[in-house]
């Protein structure tokens, strides 16, 4: 059996990191088909296309040159406008990084599927605009990478000797990785790299060429390696050592001027490259992790220099900072903004949305499935026991807040909150930019759905509150004094105890106009939770989930924002709302002629997809009737799977 040395370097100091890709079920593969094969592909054939033989030194880079390479030949070998552009491998690799299984990007090595993760999410630049940015994802290298997109791509079985040679039959080139042994560092006069027992790492490298002996590579190691950069690696080598395959097309760069546009190719009706779409959702997103700090990886991962360049965006402009509900994840999150963009550019708006990975939907709903597991017998229900039915919520709330519902919404809460509060939480870093812009006719509007409302609350105090902050998550701090034009809750899970603290003393005041929206009770009691439980998720947080459970005749649930019987039973929102400066609108209602008021939402997750409730929003902000005909609400990837598989059951 080989040995594998502890050193992840060559002789010459090579770095060999690449890491095998993981299992991902996900994988497209590739299908051999009936293309004739020929016997050989001949080395000198491939080196008339003249890609350079790259070089990455002692970089542990070699994904991203590797990956590089492929590009370059697929440019050069272009039909129609083939380019001498060099593919920059820098970006590569730190995209890999990225999009690799791994969390974030401070470690070294990636993998190939990662590497062309990143080529498929955002395309890719060219080397020397690449170092003019200094290497990061600015708007120019942006613009720039999506003229080099990726197209239809599939991982290879990398022990099918067959396929591997059909696919370059097509391709012409592969993207691969293997475990390399000190042979790579004895390659003969010919070329041929000897197999040895002493394994040295991983690596990356481009499969261009084939014969009876095995497949020709070329390297990143500079053209004194082997045979001018080239080697062959022998069918024995590879099929003890390589470790992945993959082969692409470039795909047909694509202009998109409208943002009508960018939401279509954001959501799962097509599959396609996601570069074009990402590059423009990516000027208006703000990526939150845990405990609220900056996510830097991810498609829309961010760190404090984006969050500059996006901020800095804003000057001059109405501005809206949008916090989505808890329920959501990054896919639905960013699939809202798309569909916001039309409707909101045309009004003269520029949303920031702050993508903060709650994703609380798919835990409460294996937490309600659990519970209700408890109370039903195997089997079916008997039908004698339906007149108990209505009393299922009853069992089902102290169940679900012991066994994690609670301890999750809190933890969910502590990131919302932290985004602010935490003095290096992406909220506060990009508020703290919006400092400069208060005399540059800039306006702030905020907008909250369901827990963005608690995303918000430590954020308007930071804004708005001239001064001493006096109560709340940031009691003690200095507030900014920056007035916020209009504020805009739906569906608000916040609870009336932290917006007395936040929100109401600002009212009027740093926070010029205020609107609720909720939905009526007897709605909030006709919504669902996972068809499980039979009231809005409102309900089962006041009732389960907050610091007070419901006990049924003793004691109500926890009052909450955006339920109508606590704002109506409260002496406080009685009076906020007999001022000029603060709405409450009630849904479903009926006053489609009065466009300020009107709002269908009929579910807890309705609003920020109901074109009454996005326009009356938007006529606040604005002052006119918005362009309702742009608003149109598509269904991301992960919606259109569950109505499949709906419909195979």
């Amino acid at each position: 059996m080989a040995k594998v040395a502890k050193s992840q370097t060559t002789k010459k100091g090579r770095i060999l990191d690449a890491r095998r890709d993981t299992i991902d079920f996900r994988d497209r593969m590739y299908v051999p088909t009936l293309v004739e094969v020929p016997t050989f592909r001949d080395l000198k054939d491939y080196r008339k296309a003249k890609v350079p033989i790259l070089d990455q030194g002692k970089e542990g880079a070699c994904t991203g040159f590797g990956l590089a390479t492929v590009v370059n030949y697929l440019l050069r070998t272009r039909k129609q406008l083939p380019s001498g552009v060099e593919a920059s491998p820098a970006m590569l690799y730190n995209l890999a990084r990225r999009y690799d299984e791994w969390p974030g990007e401070k470690y070294e090595g990636s993998s190939a599927r990662g590497a062309m993760k990143g080529w498929h999410k955002h395309g890719v630049c060219s080397t020397p605009l690449w170092k003019e940015e200094k290497g990061r994802l600015t708007a120019k290298v942006m613009d720039e990478a999506v003229s080099n997109p990726l197209g239809a791509y599939y991982r290879v079985n990398h022990k099918d000797l067959v396929a591997m040679h059909c696919a370059l039959a097509e391709v012409d080139i592969l993207y691969a990785t293997a475990s390399v042994h000190e042979g790579w560092d004895q390659v003969d006069k010919k070329g041929i790299i000897p197999l040895r027992d002493q394994m040295l790492g991983g690596h990356a490298f481009a499969i261009v060429a084939y014969d009876e002996k095995g497949f020709w590579i070329q390297n990143s190691w500079g053209d004194t390696w082997g045979m001018g950069g080239f080697a062959c690696i022998t069918y024995d080598d590879w099929l003890a050592n390589g470790t992945d395959i993959w082969v692409a097309r470039l795909g047909a760069p694509v202009h998109l001027s409208e943002t009508l546009s960018f939401a279509v190719q954001y959501s799962g009706m097509v599959p396609r490259s996601d570069a074009v779409s990402n590059n423009e959702l990516r000027r208006h997103i703000i990526s939150i992790g845990n405990n609220g700090f900056l996510k830097a990886d991810g498609t829309f991962g961010t760190d404090k220099a984006d969050v500059a360049e996006i901020m800095g965006g804003c000057a001059g402009k109405k501005v809206v900072l949008y916090a989505h509900g808890g329920l959501v994840g990054e896919e639905s999150a960013v699939q809202v903004l798309a569909d916001f963009l039309p409707v909101f550019g045309a009004a003269g708006v520029h949303p920031i949305s702050f993508v903060w990975h709650s994703d609380f939907w798919t835990t409460l709903v294996n937490i309600l499935k659990e519970s209700l597991g408890k109370r039903k017998p195997e089997g079916f229900l008997d039908s004698a026991k339906d007149f108990m039915l209505d009393r299922l919520d009853d069992a089902l709330e102290p169940i679900s807040r012991m066994i994690g519902g609670k301890a999750q919404w809190d933890e969910m809460r502590e990131n919302a909150l932290g985004a602010t509060v935490e003095k290096e939480g992406g909220a506060r870093l990009a508020v703290d930019r919006l400092k400069d812009m208060v005399n540059k006719a800039t306006e702030i509007h905020v907008i909250g759905h369901s827990a963005g409302s608690i995303f918000h609350a430590p954020l308007v105090q930071l804004l708005a509150t001239q001064g001493a902050i006096t109560s709340g998550p940031l009691k003690g701090e200095t507030g900014l004094g920056i007035p916020i034009k209009t504020c805009t809750l739906w569906a608000p899970a916040i609870t009336l105890d932290l917006f007395k603290q936040t929100y109401l003393p600002l009212i009027g005041k740093g926070i010029e106009k205020f609107a609720l929206f909720t939905m009526d009770d007897k709605t909030e009691q006709d919504d669902n939770c996972a068809r499980i439980y039979n009231k809005s998720l409102l309900y089962l947080v006041s009732n389960a989930f907050e610091d007070e459970p419901r006990i049924p005749l003793f004691r109500d649930g926890f009052p909450i924002l955006g339920m109508e019987k606590f704002v109506e039973d409260d002496a406080d929102m009685k009076a906020l709302f007999k001022k000029n400066h603060a709405e409450w609108i009630r849904s479903p209602n009926s006053f489609a002629d009065t466009p300020a008021n009107y709002s269908t939402a009929r579910h807890h997750g309705d609003f920020d997809n109901d074109k009454a409730t996005v326009v009356a929003t938007l006529q606040r902000i604005t002052g006119n009737v918005a362009t309702a005909k742009l608003f149109k609400v598509r269904k991301t990837a992960a919606v259109l799977r569950d109505q499949r598989s709906l419909l195979e059951r």
